[in-house]
This record gives structure tokens, C-alpha cells and sequence, in this order.
């Protein structure tokens, strides 16, 4: 069964069935409706005047502009309850509860914004208490703190005073590609926020963004509580599935006019007919393990969601953009869902939910596992991407190791890595791409491994350059013939910083081979007979060059 679903999926997004599909218009000039984009989307907002190059135009009386928590009793003593703290934590909870008492006195004020309550929550006698909390937990204390957003507050978006244009830029780039599946002058983008864990907090802020942009924007509000509360009949109880499913608390509260929305979906809402009326569905950055079930069935089958966006592409009616870890859910291959490179050469990477951040202060790690396990799905995800294994922020977080040590323990014979502020953009018919933004596209080819090492052959080619995915190969590569300079100093961390790309630089200069050590891991990058590189940017495009990474302690020395 799994088999002949995922074949019909894929061969809608390849265009080679015959009948309805075959007599549709051909293929749009310069037409990409798969838009991968390598960090999560952020533009100059009322809530986050950081990315704004001027904030003279924020009106804080008349738009969102932070989140607020009370310290009074009446909230603290919610989130202290028993049933939030399981008999191992309690005297954290306890602790707890000392640390709020003793900033509430200091602030001698029961409301003050999350920036000032986070500020002074690590700073002083209560940095300890911090020290002490998972990310699960903090996240808890927060939500429960937290005060009602006032109903219909709206964020303040201004394109034109962010201070990464390439953000701007890549936003614009997903509404006109929807532009031309549209019938009418202005695109409808479909905003889905169900892979963060409080899918409510920025809906607003994906729909006026998409606004600013030239867009007629809509929220899809389907998500895992959803999902679990319809299987139950149970739509009314849907906050308590926040917290089961997704680890989110009092979000009915907080965000209320948005939780009607959610719950009227819950009762009666269609997702496939919000799809046939979209001309583009944009999902925002989030957790794999949250996003991936919304397009499976629990046969791992692709679903009828899945099967639905899948027909829509095929048809060019319909664009599909991702940001961040979304993207790594629309490949029908393995889906890599956390960790780090320098846990995936030590450790291997592990089919296996995703840990949090400080699981092991709360023992809520996976058996085996820590906070920084590579973990994936072997069995693939929505399907779209049909070529490889994705990953995002690969140059500046060195993502490669662990995007490596998947692809090698799948057998995935390609995978491709986007850096941030990058976008890759996709004909799923004919397999043509293109680079657009400001850094490059990592594609390995051939991944293999043993215990302590992975290697592949890789091309790196940075925005502005095109190829075609053909199998298992890219083809047809055009180098970009320039590219924004990184503005960073030089690095040789490559476990978790960009030092592969500043090492890559020296097969530009005629090197055959580099070495570079970090701790106790190796990288090896190696050129010669065969390699094509070109700069941009002062930054090195090469084609056909190889990439090894070792675990390596001392004595293996």
C-alpha cells in the first residue's frame, strides 16, 4: 500500500502521468514552485525592532510590540501545580517558586515584558534557577506567565527598514512565484504554523509579512492538537491537546481570538479546500517531529494532505515554500530532525524522536540519546523533494557532519544542505534550480561511512548559479559569477560555524588538499583532476570535490 501511494504522489510532481495532468498548460518561463529557504523568515517587525534599521515608525500603543507575564500569585501558582512537575522535579519546582518570589519582590511590579523578565531571570541570585530548567520547562514557565494578547492586536511589519534585505528579498521571491499560478492580480499565500510549538504566536506576524508583500494571506490552523482532538471528538479540549501533543500550555488563553479560529477548523474546517483555493502554501519554520505526522499516515503512507498538495504542484497550480527545519520535512526521504555534527561523528544518527534542549535536567531525553543526538525518520516525509535528503543553516551551524551521517546511514545517495540567508529554488518537473540569496547550496553525492567517519563528492555553488537534478546527480551546474562578501573573520570551526567554507576557499588558490583539525575531528576537503571551482564573493564554488569528516580522540592520532 505504501508503495503505490508515495508512486502516484511522485509521479504527480514528476509530470509523467498522462490525462488531466499532461493536458495542463506547459511548464511557466523561469517557474520554480518548490522554495526551500535555509533559515526561518524574519523581517523588521513591531516585536522585533532588532532586525529593524529604523523604529521611529513603531507605535506601541497601536501594535504588538512584546509579550507580557505576570508574576502574581494567581499565575505562578497555576504553573506550580503538581500535575506540571513530575516527583523528580519538585523540589526544582520548589526552588522555583523561591526564584519568582524573590524577583517579584525585587521588581516590586506583577507585569513586566518577557525581554525584562528573561534579563533579569538570568542575571543575579536566580542565574542559577535558569541553569537549572530545560528548554521544555522554560518554555512552560513562560506560558503560563504569559497574558492575554489583547484580540485582534496586530504586529508592525516594514520591509523597507529591515536590516537583512536578502530576507525582504527571498519573502518576495515566494509571492512571485505564487503570482504566477494566480488567476487574480494578487496571490493568495497559504500560511501554515502548525511545526511551532505554540502555532498561534505568530500567525499574525506570517500573514501581515506575506501582506507587505504584495499577498492576500490565510492561516491553515491544522496541527497536531487538532489532529489528536478530532480523532477523539473532542475539538473542545483542544488546549489540553496543546499540551500533550505539543508541549504548549494556556495558548487558548493567551492568544483567544486566534484559539475560535483554530477550534472552528477543529469542528468543521477543510484543509484540502484551503489548499484547491491557495496559489501558495508557505510553511513556517519548526520541528520536524511536529510537522512530519501531518503529512504521514501512521503507515508511514503519504496522506491525503500530502497526495492533495502533491497534484496541486503537479499541476502548476499551487507553490510550496518552507523555511528552516520545515524544509527538511517535504523530501521523500529520510528526514533529518535534530542534533549536531559533532554528536553524528561521534555517535552515529539514530531513527528516533527528537531530544530537547536540557532534556537530561528533566529526564525527558529518548533512551540513549542527549540533548545533541542526530536523530531522523527513515521512511521519508511529504514527498515533494524527491531527489534527497535536505538540511538547513548547514554553513553557519556545520551541519555538514550530520547531514552526511544520515544520508550515509539511509543510503540516501544525495544530499543537499542550504545555508542561511539562501534560498533553493525548484522546478519538481523537470528538476532545473537555482541559488538565490546571499551564501550557497551544499549538494554530497554518494555519502558513505564507518564508525568514527563519513566522506562523500560534493559541489558547493553559491547564489546565482542553476543546475539541473537529474537520478541521483546534479547536472548542468553554472557557476554564479558573483556573490555578497561573508562579512565574518575566518574560521577553522567547522563542527558548528561556517570553517568548512573558509577551508574550501584554498582549493580556489590551487591547494589539492586541505587539512583542518578541531578538538578531536578532522575535516579533509580534497581537489585535483576533475574539480571544477570558480570564485564569488571571494567565496569558493567547486564541482566534484570530496569531503571527509573524522572523529579522531588522541589516541586514534
Amino acid at each position: 500500500m505504501r508503495t503505490s501511494i508515495l508512486a502516484v504522489c511522485l509521479t504527480l510532481v514528476t509530470g509523467t502521468v498522462v490525462g488531466s495532468v499532461a493536458a495542463q498548460p506547459k511548464s511557466k518561463s523561469d517557474f520554480f514552485p518548490f522554495i526551500a529557504l535555509g533559515q526561518s523568515l524574519e523581517v523588521c517587525s513591531s516585536m522585533a525592532w532588532q532586525r529593524c534599521n529604523d523604529t521611529d515608525w513603531i507605535d506601541t500603543d497601536a501594535m504588538r510590540s512584546d509579550r507580557y507575564v505576570n508574576l502574581s500569585s494567581s499565575y505562578v501558582e497555576r504553573l506550580l501545580d503538581d500535575r506540571n512537575w513530575t516527583p523528580m522535579r519538585r523540589d526544582t519546582r520548589d526552588d522555583l517558586r523561591e526564584a519568582l518570589e524573590l524577583l517579584h519582590d525585587r521588581m516590586k511590579q506583577d507585569v513586566i515584558s518577557e525581554r525584562v523578565f528573561l534579563e533579569e531571570f538570568t542575571r543575579r541570585a536566580t542565574r542559577y534557577m535558569y541553569d537549572q530548567l530545560s528548554e521544555r520547562e522554560w518554555n512552560m514557565i513562560i506560558d503560563y506567565l504569559e497574558m492575554r494578547v489583547p484580540d485582534g492586536a496586530r504586529y508592525g511589519i516594514n520591509l523597507d527598514a529591515t536590516k537583512d534585505t536578502v530576507q525582504t528579498s527571498l519573502l518576495r521571491q515566494v509571492t512571485r512565484q505564487a503570482a504566477k499560478v494566480s488567476d487574480t492580480e494578487t496571490p493568495h499565500v497559504l500560511v501554515m504554523t502548525a511545526g511551532q510549538r505554540d502555532s498561534l504566536d505568530k500567525v499574525n506576524y506570517y500573514l501581515q509579512s506575506f501582506a507587505a508583500a504584495g499577498a492576500d494571506a490565510s492561516w491553515l490552523p491544522l496541527d497536531q492538537a487538532v489532529v489528536a482532538a478530532r480523532d477523539a471528538k473532542a475539538c473542545n479540549d483542544l488546549d489540553e491537546y496543546r499540551e500533550t501533543e505539543m508541549d504548549a500550555y494556556r495558548r487558548g488563553k493567551v492568544h483567544r481570538d486566534l484559539h475560535l479560529r483554530q477550534l472552528a477548523f477543529c469542528e468543521t474546517g477543510d484543509a484540502l479546500t484551503q489548499i484547491r483555493n491557495a496559489d501558495a502554501i508557505f510553511i513556517a519554520d519548526g520541528s520536524p517531529d511536529l510537522l512530519r505526522p501531518l503529512f504521514m499516515t501512521p503507515f508511514n503512507e503519504p496522506n491525503a494532505l500530502a497526495v492533495g498538495i502533491a497534484e496541486r504542484v503537479a499541476e502548476e497550480q499551487l507553490v510550496v515554500a518552507a523555511a528552516g527545519m520545515a524544509v527538511n520535512v517535504l523530501t521523500s526521504k529520510a528526514v533529518l530532525s535534530a542534533g549536531t555534527s559533532r554528536e553524528a561523528l561521534k555517535d552515529g544518527a539514530h531513527a528516533a524522536p527528537m531530544p530537547g534542549y536540557g532534556c537530561h535536567k528533566d529526564d525527558t531525553c529518548p533512551r540513549g540519546l542527549n540533548e545533541n543526538s542526530t536523530t531522523y525518520h527513515p521512511l521519508g516525509g511529504a514527498g515533494l523533494f524527491r531527489w534527497g535528503t535536505l538540511d538547513t543553516e548547514v554553513g553557519e551551524a556545520g551541519h555538514h557532519g550530520r547531514l552526511l551521517r544520515v544520508a550515509a546511514t539511509n543510503r540516501v545517495p544525495l544530499a543537499v544542505g542550504i545555508d542561511a540567508a539562501t534560498a533553493l529554488m525548484v522546478n519538481l518537473k523537470s528538476g532545473h534550480f537555482k541559488v538565490v540569496g546571499e551564501r550557497g547550496v551544499f549538494f554530497a553525492l554518494g555519502a558513505q561511512q564507518n564508525e568514527r567517519a563519513v566522506a562523500a563528492s560534493f559541489h558547493y555553488l553559491m547564489a546565482g548559479a542553476t543546475g539541473t537534478l537529474e537520478g541521483n546527480e546534479v547536472n548542468n551546474i553554472s557557476f554564479a559569477d558573483s556573490a555578497k562578501v561573508v562579512q565574518e573573520d575566518p574560521t577553522t570551526n567547522f563542527l558548528d560555524g561556517r570553517g568548512m567554507y573558509d577551508a574550501l576557499r584554498l582549493l580556489c588558490n590551487d591547494r589539492a588538499s586541505i587539512e583542518v583539525k578541531q578538538e578531536q575531528f578532522v575535516l579533509n576537503l580534497l581537489g585535483g583532476e576533475g574539480v571544477t571551482s570558480q570564485k564569488a564573493g571571494a567565496e569558493c564554488q567547486v564541482q566534484n570535490a570530496r569531503i571527509g569528516l573524522q572523529y579522531a580522540p588522541s589516541k586514534s592520532f
